[in-house]
């Protein structure tokens, strides 16, 4: 049985990765408040990028008909994973997922171009047969998005230039209730005809239309390069949303882990505390028995 002053570092060293599991719960759930409210700010923007579509569009429809990619064509996919641990199976559920989705793809269209932002889902998606091109770090915060955003978006225009991509897909995880998670893949390009088309059809709320300072080709850019940005702001708020969760979900069974190992070096504390006084009292005893016999 161990020793009183082995239990007692036991013990001291339990508490203290105890407090380490509490402090990373609270960060964990902070940082979900953060992401959600940064993903209700870029929900609020959609309104004002959908007018803007439906201006142009109702003066050019036929920007509203223009055809998909091939089924056979080049494409590509970013896949949303996360930069540290701690977050449980996380990147594996969503290697699996992506593997899945890119093994019917690529049936008629060949394996993507792949870039992978988060350096702990690289090495999974790697051993299911699929290595990135390229590995892009994670915003480290809500103020660095933009930044991580326009990198994703110029290795999409890289790909459109030098590889004809048509089709590129953003794989990432969506938080549920509480701190569930799922897989999700969300079509970046081509833009959805269907969405384009309601936006085209629907009443326009004044009686005026705005007018654009611009030519329409370039207006029609920069507001598709705009709903690109949002879209990919908008994974990595879910992803991180989803992360944290899933870091969450871990630091509460990490905690009831180290609550039940700290238990049961309190009780082992406890039995070594009882079996020294019951020994001091047996010698006390026997010091008196043998007195008595003297």
């Amino acid at each position: 049985m161990a020793t009183r002053d082995v239990l007692r570092r036991q013990i001291q060293g339990t508490q203290t990765l105890r407090s380490v599991v509490q402090t990373m719960k609270a960060l964990a759930t902070v940082r979900i408040g953060q992401v959600r409210r940064a993903a209700t700010a870029l929900d609020a923007s959609v309104a004002t990028l959908e007018l803007a579509f439906q201006a142009l569009l109702r003066t050019r429809p036929d920007l509203a008909a223009f055809p998909g990619p091939a089924d056979d064509g080049a494409w590509a996919a970013i896949a949303v994973g996360s930069d540290h641990g701690l977050c449980g199976p996380f990147n594996d559920r969503l290697a699996r997922f992506a593997a899945g989705r890119f093994e019917r793809l690529a049936r008629t269209a060949g394996p993507p171009r792949l870039l992978v932002a988060g350096r702990r889902l690289r090495p999974r998606l790697a051993l299911l047969g699929y290595d990135a091109e390229r590995t892009e770090h994670l915003p480290a915060g809500v103020d660095a998005t933009d930044v991580a955003v326009a990198r994703l978006l110029d290795r999409v225009e890289a790909w459109q230039a030098e590889h004809a991509v048509g089709r590129v897909l953003v794989l990432h995880h969506v938080p549920t209730t509480g701190v569930g998670y799922r897989p999700e893949a969300t079509q970046l390009l081509p833009l959805d005809v269907a969405w384009l088309r309601e936006l085209r059809d629907r009443p326009w709320p004044t009686p005026c239309l705005p007018l654009a300072g611009v030519d329409d080709e370039r207006l029609l850019r920069g507001l598709v390069r705009q709903h690109l940005a949002h879209v990919l702001a908008r994974a990595f708020a879910a992803s991180q949303a989803a992360e944290n969760a899933a870091r969450l979900a871990a630091m509460e069974a990490a905690e009831r882990n180290v609550d039940e190992r700290l238990a049961q070096l309190r009780h082992a504390a406890d039995l070594e505390r009882q079996n020294a006084v019951t020994a001091e009292l047996l010698d006390v005893q026997a010091a008196w028995v043998a007195a008595g016999d003297g």
